[in-house]
């Protein structure tokens, strides 16, 4: 009799264990799909819509070396060497085995392309640009240096790095008016902050440094 008490018992837990999993399967299903498969923002009905990353809405665990203030101070770019873009250029620095310096060269051909090689450079800078060397790419992306299928790659790479890169650009992006990142940023944030202010908007920056302040 104690024994088929236990099993019973047991039986009950393990539902219920299944049950818990099954409807957290199902809220996250639901929840990712409110978010990314949400249309474009009225503002901009013709606005590109980017990916978010998978992880959006739960505070990263890597740190990034990107604060907000980093946006709008000096001008990173000026510390990028200096190359004249050319179909041997690309391929000498994309052959090279100093990553520590291969983003860099990247990035330094891209400002330098013609337009219709701009998109292919971006997508390698996004591709190997390390979150602790950012900053060049946030400037970029904030004072809309690149244009067109450029800034989809530089705005598709953003939504996956670390929230504390990520979140101060995105304000920066929601400050200005008729940015082409802004209607993903505002939905990215709007999940993360749980709050809305529109665009342009400031607002967006003080409650991007109490969110990272706490997380």
């Amino acid at each position: 009799m104690v024994s088929t008490a236990m099993n019973k018992r047991v039986r009950v837990i393990l539902v219920s264990a299944l049950l818990l999993v099954s409807s957290s399967i199902v809220f996250r299903l639901a929840n990712t799909k409110s978010v990314s498969g949400e249309a474009p923002s009225k503002e901009n009905p013709d606005a590109k819509v980017f990916p978010l990353a998978s992880g959006i809405g739960a505070p990263s665990t890597s740190h990034g070396k990107l604060g907000s203030s980093s946006v709008r101070t000096a001008n990173p770019l000026k510390e990028l060497p200096v190359l004249a873009w050319s179909p041997q250029a690309v391929e000498k620095a994309f052959a090279s085995n100093n990553n520590a310096t291969r983003h860099r060269k990247m990035l330094a051909l891209l400002m330098d392309a013609p337009v219709e090689h701009k998109p292919d450079l971006a997508d390698h800078v996004a591709n190997l640009t390390p979150d602790d060397d950012y900053a060049p790419v946030a400037w970029l992306i904030s004072r809309r240096i690149v244009e067109g299928e450029a800034m989809v790659a530089l705005l598709q790479d953003l939504h996956h790095r670390p929230a504390d890169i990520k979140l101060p650009i995105m304000a920066e992006i929601l400050s200005q008016e008729d940015h082409p990142g802004a209607p993903e940023a505002e939905r990215a944030l709007t999940v993360y902050l749980q709050v809305s202010h529109g665009y342009p908007s400031n607002a967006w920056q003080s409650e991007v440094e109490k969110y990272l302040a706490t997380n």
